[in-house]
């Protein structure tokens, strides 16, 4: 008896647990973040130092990030974004350099990876906390 109860607890702390983070699903994947990673560190490394910690630029992460982007989409930022940076190429980032570019933003802010992949429109409801 004492198995079949220690099985049961078990599978209702798996069921528990695998029901949070399906809750908290991230909303980009694994594979972007880490394309995300590398197209930062080409493209946008120079200024913004490394992991977002700002330098020319500012800061891409915490009160920083969240006092200039907080309360928007991601859709607005990476909108913004591609229109504004890299600064001396305004408009030159691609969709598959910008929505990973902008899945590690993300990430430097707490954000974390998901099944979903990033684009203009699932951003649309993912809004910036501030």
């Amino acid at each position: 008896m004492k198995i079949h109860g220690l099985l049961a607890a078990a599978a209702f702390s798996a069921a528990a647990f695998a029901g949070s983070a399906s809750a908290a699903e991230g909303p980009f994947t694994q594979d972007q973040l880490t394309k995300g990673t590398s197209e930062y560190n080409t493209h946008c490394r120079t200024c913004h130092a490394a992991k977002g910690k700002g330098a020319l630029g500012p800061a891409l992460m915490g009160d920083t990030f969240k006092g200039r982007f907080g309360g928007q989409s991601v859709t607005d930022v990476s909108t913004w974004i591609h229109a504004n940076m890299p600064q001396t190429a305004p408009g030159s980032l691609t969709d598959d350099q910008l929505y990973p570019i902008v899945s590690y933003i993300l990430s430097l802010n707490g954000y974390t990876p998901g099944q979903t992949p990033l684009t203009a429109d699932s951003g649309k409801s993912v809004t910036i906390e501030k």
